[in-house]
């Protein structure tokens, strides 16, 4: 199976029909836990009831109240939108008729008709509880209703009432008892939040168990649908779906023997504890809220890190700056500053904007340079000039800055920077040296954006994408001083045999630098940097902790092993598996382990296929653990790309290399021809999986993250 989601009903399902109890289901509920399924609680309870029992069962995923009418998602539990409003620490999509309104609509049908009906409002604590068998404060619990009323008949069904109650627009179902509700029901629900996952995680599979007429719009919205059996053995034969699957056991223990099966079917990579390792670790470098951490307005007075600034002493605030995570940042620092802003303008990769006010966004391609990145680096140039000792320039720097902040150096052309940097990606150049060549050809790199605005003072915010952040290569340092010089930026020509490779006027410029008649980049002592304080705020071992903080929460011994993983993606592959092996060999069955790794690999392209460092990593990685049960990887950009590809990166297990060799998909022919991202294109489509990750832009940019999962767990089948 893909990722599997869980929708459950819960009285006679999960829950005992008598006594309320899930201990007859507990094997099941702990695997489930063991391996982070999100386990959707999906009834005709209210909310106050599901909250009780979600306390209980340890459960932190999204719930469905009172069979459909309001979806309940803890907050920040997904990182892509999620259009709801706020409520008591849930994003709260509302479905149902107000309650309200539902019982004056049903107290104007109850005087139409003589007939003899009485609801939750109608009754006391202890005639609920004599009513469903809750305990009296549960059934407390239970009359705090939000979108629906439960009722009987005093007698037989009326089927004239419940006709009309369809004549008004509203609707009826029955569990246990009867409701009546609006225009909702839980099938809509599972689909919303099924949608939800989807744009998460990618494709899913999802299963719901139900025992009651109520659970059938959910049971025709999932995947794989479960009749559980009722307390006398029978099944409520009104549900007929194609496919249905019924439990042998009533109740709980049924529903645990069931789940049990269908887990022992599930793969060994559990792709939901992956993509939520991954994505907390993207909501810790999350360059919004990395801006909130870093720096505060009080009194007048800007905070960030030491530094203090008197607001009043300046006459203007102007907002530049570059790199994948700097709309994000922006956004920020509007909020901080508002119409404060005299002026902004950021230069971002194209698909990367998000909604501001105040500063301008340009769009720009990434990681070879273009014409729009020219046109928005000069406007932020001039604006830098500009400047003058009454301006505080706040500069917003992120990964992809080097390609997207670019002026040419007098003589050059952008088709010379362009040709320059794929020759030097083309060779598997690292991004020290990558920046140490382009801040040689530049008018903005290597410390010149602060000579630039000199006298200007600069505060510049910076998300790192680079080991061991160096102000110096980050973005290659335009407010930083720089050790490198044409002499080392030819070396590296040299050392990639690209000499003879270069354009004439590349070529010439970098030597007539290296005997003096060009001006070098700033160095330490410039008088410039004076007036210039950088200030970390986010960087790959922040996220690399929250990984590790949140594999721990899910059961998991997290050790964070390398922040600097660095060389080609093939040999960091052949070192992710072989430190993979050693602890596996020690480990104990069920015992499970996280390992994390961080930094940025590069590929030498010798092949004429389509891939980046990350996807080319993870089918290495493949190949090396073929045939290892229990062992599986995900290896993505937390920029959410991963060269020139729509994906982020790719999952892979023990399974990937064989499975794709019985498609007669050869895994070995593709990693020669660097063509990573065809591989997992056509071994999702002809396996009916999900190794591709595809996130889409993130808004950050921290390097990339390497997660392993351990786990020598009997019921995983490889």
């Amino acid at each position: 199976m893909q990722n599997m989601i869980l929708f459950t009903d819960m009285d006679g399902t999960l829950l005992d029909s008598k006594s309320y109890s899930f201990k007859n289901a507990l094997p099941a509920l702990k695997l489930i836990q063991d391996r982070d399924i999100p386990l959707i609680l999906c009834s005709s309870k209210t909310r106050a009831e599901i909250v009780r029992y979600r306390q209980l069962l340890n459960n932190r995923h999204p719930f469905i109240s009172e069979n459909g009418g309001g979806i309940f998602i803890p907050q920040g539990y997904f990182s892509v939108p999620v259009e709801a409003r706020a409520l008591d620490g849930y994003s709260v999509i509302t479905l149902g008729t107000p309650y309200v309104d539902i019982l004056y609509h049903f107290a104007r049908l109850r005087k139409r008709f003589p007939v003899q009906v009485r609801g939750f409002a109608d009754m006391s604590n202890e005639e609920v509880a004599e009513l469903t068998g809750l305990p009296r404060a549960e059934a407390h619990l239970a009359k705090q209703r939000d979108f629906d009323e439960p009722f009987i008949f005093e007698g037989a069904p009326n089927e004239h009432f419940l006709h009309a109650i369809e004549s008004i627009n509203l609707r009826w179902t029955q569990g246990r008892i009867f409701h009546v509700m609006g225009n909702h029901d839980k099938g809509r629900a599972v689909n919303i939040l099924k949608s939800l996952y989807e744009k998460q995680y990618g494709a899913v599979t999802s299963i719901g168990l139900g025992d009651s007429l109520n659970d059938l719009p959910m049971l025709k919205a999932v995947d794989r649908a479960v009749l559980v059996r009722h307390a006398d053995g029978s099944c409520d034969a009104r549900i007929k779906i194609p496919g249905l699957q019924k439990t042998r056991l009533p109740g709980p223990a049924g529903w645990n023997e069931t789940m049990l099966q269908l887990l022992v079917q599930a793969p060994c990579v559990n792709r939901h504890a992956m993509h939520a390792i991954f994505h907390a670790a993207l909501a810790a470098v999350d360059p919004y809220n990395a801006v909130l951490n870093a720096v505060s307005v009080e009194h007048g007075q800007l905070l960030v890190g030491g530094a203090k600034y008197d607001l009043a002493a300046y006459e203007r605030i102007v907002v530049i700056g570059a790199g994948k995570a700097t709309a994000r940042m922006a956004q920020a620092i509007e909020m901080l500053f508002g119409k404060k802003i005299s002026a902004g303008l950021i230069v971002v990769k194209a698909g990367h904007t998000v909604p501001l006010s105040m500063i301008k966004q340009v769009e720009a391609a990434h990681p070879v340079p273009n014409e729009a990145g020219i046109a928005g680096t000069q406007s932020i140039l001039k604006m830098a000039n500009a400047a003058d000792e009454k301006t505080l320039l706040i500069c917003l720097l992120s990964g992809g800055a080097s390609a997207l902040l670019v002026a040419p150096a007098t003589g050059l052309s952008l088709r010379d920077k362009q040709d320059t940097t794929e020759l030097l990606l083309r060779g598997g150049a690292s991004i020290n040296e990558l920046n140490a060549v382009r801040k040689h050809l530049s008018l903005v790199k290597g410390g010149r954006l602060a000579q630039a605005a000199y006298p200007a003072q600069v505060l510049t915010l910076i998300v790192s994408d680079v080991i061991g952040d160096p102000l110096d290569v980050i973005a290659s340092g335009p407010t930083a001083y720089d050790n490198s010089t044409y002499a080392g930026a030819w070396a590296v020509i040299t050392k990639y045999g690209l000499q003879k490779k270069l354009s004439s006027r590349v070529a010439d410029y970098l030597q007539r630098g290296i005997i003096g008649q060009e001006p070098e980049t700033v160095k330490e002592n410039d008088p410039c940097l004076d007036k210039v304080h950088n200030a970390m705020i986010a960087s790959n071992r922040q996220a690399l902790t929250a990984a590790e903080k949140k594999a721990g929460q899910m059961g998991y011994h997290a050790k964070m092993i390398s922040a600097t993983l660095q060389g080609e993606a093939r040999d960091a592959a052949g070192f992710l598996a072989q430190i993979s092996r050693a602890e596996l060999a020690v480990m104990l069955l069920g015992e499970q382990r996280c390992l994390l790794f961080g930094g940025e690999t590069t590929v030498t392209v010798r092949g004429t296929g389509k891939g980046g460092r990350n996807q080319e990593l993870a089918l290495a990685f493949a190949l090396e653990i073929e045939g290892t049960r229990g062992v599986s990887l995900l290896s993505a950009g937390t920029d959410g790309g991963d060269g020139p590809t729509d994906a982020a990166g790719a999952v892979v297990d023990g399974s990937t290399a064989t499975r794709a060799r019985n498609l007669g998909i050869e895994p070995l022919r593709h990693l020669d021809q660097n063509d990573s991202y065809t591989f997992f294109q056509q071994f999702d489509t002809m396996a009916d999986a999900h190794t591709h990750l595809k996130t889409g832009p993130t808004g950050t940019n921290v390097m990339d993250m390497q997660i392993v999962l351990l786990q020598p767990d009997e019921l995983l089948v490889g």
